[in-house]
């Protein structure tokens, strides 16, 4: 009798880390993914396959594009959408040629410009394009949506949120599963930067909740400012959140396509 040998299956998690020197992301050493930075990998790749190129075939270098990452650039790689992290010491920032395709927002881009480094005035994280790689229509739940949901920023002290146990979900999701508990919601309440920008993405109205985690608000600044908003409201409670009005979303298609067009395919055999 033949046995055939069972293979392990491998997770499309394992798949994108084989490929992060080429199109990095960020992952946290737990191992569990965080939403915005492994939509990093799947918004590369849904880019690459417009043109039938693979990851794989970059020339030089690596590409950044979703998330506070741009301490992690090295001379010679790319940025397409990519920010940069409010916290990070300057010593971080060891590179000083970059090729600069687009950038979050307006605050990424003039210290790019201080470090002597060209960047065009093309803004937008790469998460506002989820709804075309994964379309509203086919993961919208038909029943009747919840009043608000809550997403909590990676380093939350998560007592905040004792009250509110059923409204949370959790950024230590696939893109997929997180986008659906989004939907079923008519108002995001966010302390985690891509908790705002999906909700946005998909014309859900989203407050961002300043929940005293530690992170800077550059990176809010930054997106918000990079969608043409000169401000924005922040939270200091859930409570606060909850009566708070937002303006509308601004249009972001222009955006969207704008960040297409600009996607460094030339980086590609």
């Amino acid at each position: 009798m033949l046995f055939k040998k069972k293979l392990k299956k491998r997770s499309r998690l394992d798949k994108a880390l084989e490929h992060r020197d080429f199109a990095y992301f960020w992952q946290p050493k737990d191992g569990v993914p965080n939403i915005g930075d492994y939509l990093a990998f799947e918004t590369v790749n849904y880019c690459l396959n417009l043109e039938d190129k693979d990851v794989s075939q970059i020339k030089s270098g690596k590409l950044l594009s979703i998330g506070s990452v741009l301490h992690f650039a090295a001379n010679g790689d790319t940025l397409w959408g990519t920010g940069k992290n409010g916290k990070i010491s300057e010593h971080m920032h060891v590179y000083n040629t970059l090729n600069v395709s687009a950038v979050r927002g307006p605050l990424t881009r003039h210290y790019l410009l201080s470090k002597g480094i060209d960047c065009p005035e093309i803004y937008g994280d790469p998460g506002i394009l989820a709804p075309f790689i994964y379309p509203a229509s086919l993961l919208q739940s038909k029943t009747e949506k919840r009043d608000f949901v809550i997403v909590p920023q990676l380093n939350d002290d998560m007592n905040k949120y004792k009250a509110y146990t059923e409204k949370l979900i959790s950024p230590r999701l696939m893109p997929s599963q997180f986008i659906k508990k989004l939907l079923s919601a008519k108002k995001v309440i966010s302390s985690s930067l891509h908790g705002i920008i999906l909700a946005e993405a998909y014309g859900i109205e989203a407050v961002f909740y300043d929940s005293g985690s530690g992170e800077s608000a550059f990176k809010y600044e930054d997106y918000y400012k990079g969608t043409g908003r000169d401000t924005f409201h922040s939270a200091k409670s859930i409570e606060e959140a909850l009566i708070a009005t937002m303006p509308p979303i601004p249009d972001l298609l222009t955006r969207q396509q704008a960040l297409i067009k600009a996607f460094p395919y030339d980086l590609y055999e």
